[in-house]
């Protein structure tokens, strides 16, 4: 997990985006649509290269109705 100061949470961590988007059924395609961003920033905000901004985190968290907290831990699996 990388310090991220640009999203609000403390913490990032990509791969909970990542599990959350593959189990949905999104493409990277799909998801830089919905946020207006392009795949190459998706997969770097997944891969934790750069962190997303605040508003993507709001915007992301009504996604997948879940706190924007919950991106700061990879979910878990049951």
């Amino acid at each position: 997990m990388s310090r991220n100061n640009d999203s609000g949470l403390n913490q990032w961590c990509g791969s909970a985006l990542r599990i959350r988007r593959v189990a949905a059924g999104l493409t990277l395609k799909d998801m830089a649509d919905s946020l207006n961003s392009s795949t190459s920033t998706i997969a770097r905000w997944e891969t934790e290269e750069h962190p997303p901004p605040a508003d993507s985190v709001k915007r992301l968290s009504e996604i997948f109705s879940i706190d924007p907290e919950d991106f700061s831990r990879p979910p878990r699996v049951v």
